[in-house]
């Protein structure tokens, strides 16, 4: 170890030296002590402070007998130090160990800080091998752990800081993006931080002009210093990808806190219900979120996430025919298949009957559920709010709804330069499942009833599709928003383009909508009013000051679940297609047709 230092202070000691010069000027005695600090760390010997005030600032090597010695004093007339006296040889052996008094928390905390600046998810144990590898120097995971601590405050500001500044935060979000929706609720005497939500114009704009009237709810759990959770009301765009409408923070997650988030979104929403068909929700429907959904948009239709439904169903059951019965069931387009399917699974195990009764059809499979979700079954808001919450977890409050809007504006802007670029009539996902229709119609005998009625003759079944209407007795058209083999074998066959009769939300100008709007910077805290009017709707008003909440995350590691010993013996990993969803085979070895 003492090896290891004494090598560090050679390749170090030269460049040092040549830096501390007779007449050499500091900006101030702070910066003189931080200075010499880092020699003192760099040269690996004990730095002793003889006398520092605010006209002069003398130390020498702590080790007695050794000659080196610096005496630094305030220039006349101007707020600089300079060195005027020098004795820079060391007749000591310094610090033999890797253990160092300079190195305190502040040190750390100095040294790490652009290395957080970039990465906030710096951990403490990378901290101290860093600082052990570069400067020579042994730290405790502790020290490690308060600079980080330290570092983040001076770049981002404190936690508590984050809380007080959020009614300014959301004043400037209106202001800045005029038609947003900015609201922080305080709860209790001493007014601690309850709620905030935040929507922005360039959301609601896109999702109530272009989207399809689908939404995502979900929810991560904050692991930050006073912990609570992620809300957020999520749509789809036109080429399936997330597009976040409505996002909020709560002290807790509770039945009463969903029921304020949908609350809160019915209002964004209230004005233009007249003009937008029914919602239709998706979410684990939880107690908290069906009573919620079931209170505020009673006529939507709240349907189970397949992926929840799915996983449950095979753990509850643990049969591989049996899962793979279930994903035919699934996808099953009408309730003849379907019920067919269900009467197989029954005559495997009588239990399956019990299971529909917790998961009924009607909230999740295709043949029943009733609201549009055109091919759109799982919830992608589940991933995206986990990335947020493990991206933002160590950061004031105010500095995380920063980063997601960071996020949100890199989304918009990636994704209005790409639907630029497009010139075909559908997004790139809906034209190549038009072209896989138009490809399988050629199999099919067209028979025309009359001028919008069309009778499909294939070597399976009949089917009778009606192009007025947009309908196919497979129900493949109705459900996915887009015309399928049988509508694209009637459509050839009167000379129509079938990509003309796809839904409107899978057109490019849809998409082009979506993110025509921007989401406009907010400009440094430095320069927002932190004193002012009272905002509006029973939100927390600027000259309040928000203190953070009751719950705060207990110290130490938190504690692992203790596993017992039949839950080791796990049966063998099955693997299963991302594709066809059956068990047994991976997605490259599927042998179903795309």
């Amino acid at each position: 170890m003492a090896d290891h230092a004494l090598v560090v202070a050679d390749t170090s000691h030269a460049l040092v030296e040549q830096s501390l010069v007779i007449g050499q000027e500091f900006p101030d005695v702070e910066t003189c002590r931080r200075t010499l600090k880092d020699i003192a760390i760099a040269l690996h010997f004990d730095l002793r402070i003889v006398k520092s005030d605010r006209s002069r600032f003398i130390a020498k090597c702590s080790k007695e007998g050794c000659p080196w010695r610096v005496h630094v004093a305030k220039c006349p007339g101007v707020p600089t130090f300079s060195i005027r006296t020098l004795h820079g040889e060391h007749t000591c052996e310094g610090v033999r160990n890797l253990h160092h008094q300079q190195a305190s928390v502040g040190w750390v905390a100095r040294s790490v800080e652009a290395r957080i600046r970039d990465n906030p998810q710096y951990k403490p144990k990378e901290i101290l091998q860093d600082i052990r590898d570069q400067h020579g120097v042994a730290v405790s995971y502790m020290q490690a752990w308060r600079g980080k601590e330290r570092s983040m405050a001076a770049l981002h500001g404190t936690f508590e800081e984050g809380y007080r500044l959020l009614p300014a935060y959301c004043e400037q979000i209106r202001k800045t993006n005029p038609g947003s929706v900015a609201s922080v609720f305080a709860t209790g005497q001493e007014n601690c931080f309850q709620r905030l939500f935040i929507s922005y114009r360039a959301s609601i704009y896109g999702f109530i002009t272009a989207c399809r009237p689908l939404l995502e709810l979900d929810k991560a759990d904050l692991k930050g210093k006073y912990l609570g959770a992620l809300l957020c009301a999520a749509a789809v765009d036109a080429d399936d990808a997330l597009f976040p409408l409505a996002i909020a923070i709560v002290d807790v997650e509770s039945d009463e806190n969903w029921m304020w988030f949908m609350s809160e979104l019915r209002k964004l929403l209230g004005v233009n219900t007249e003009n937008m068909p029914r919602l239709t929700i998706l979410s684990e429907r939880q107690r908290g979120v069906v009573d919620a959904v079931e209170t505020h948009f009673p006529s939507a239709f709240h349907g189970f996430c397949l992926r929840y439904v799915s996983e449950n169903f095979r753990d509850t059951f643990k049969n591989t025919k049996l899962v793979n019965i279930f994903w035919n069931a699934v996808y099953a387009l009408t309730t003849v298949e379907f019920e067919s399917k269900i009467a197989e699974m029954v005559e495997i195990s009588q239990d399956v009957i019990q299971w529909f009764q917790l998961f009924p059809p009607q909230l999740w499979a295709v043949a029943y559920f009733e609201g549009v979700r055109y091919g759109h079954f799982t919830l992608g808001v589940t991933e995206m709010l986990y990335n947020w919450a493990l991206e933002c977890h160590e950061l004031p409050i105010v500095q995380m709804m920063e980063h997601i809007r960071h996020q949100l504006t890199t989304w918009f802007t990636n994704r209005r330069e790409m639907g630029m670029r497009w010139t075909s009539i559908l997004v790139p996902s809906a034209e190549k499942r038009i072209s896989e229709a138009i490809a399988d119609a050629r199999c099919y005998q067209v028979l025309r009833a009359n001028e919008v009625e069309f009778e499909i003759v294939s070597t399976e079944r009949t089917n009778i599709v009606d192009i007025r209407s947009r309908v196919c007795s497979c129900r493949r058209w109705q459900l996915y928003g887009l015309p399928c083999a049988h509508a694209a074998a009637a459509l050839i066959s009167c000379g129509q383009n079938a990509h003309l009769f796809a839904e409107p939300c899978f057109t490019v100008g849809s998409y082009r909508e979506t993110y025509s709007q921007m989401i406009h910077p907010i400009p440094d805290k430095s320069v927002w009013k932190e004193l002012g009017e009272g905002a509006e709707g029973g939100a927390a008003k600027l000259d309040i000051t928000i203190r953070p909440p009751k719950i705060r995350r207990p110290p130490g590691r938190p504690k692992k679940k203790v596993l017992r010993v039949e839950n080791l013996k796990r049966p063998k990993r099955v693997v299963q297609c991302g594709r066809c969803h059956l068990l047994g085979h991976s997605q490259k070895k599927c042998t179903m047709p795309i």
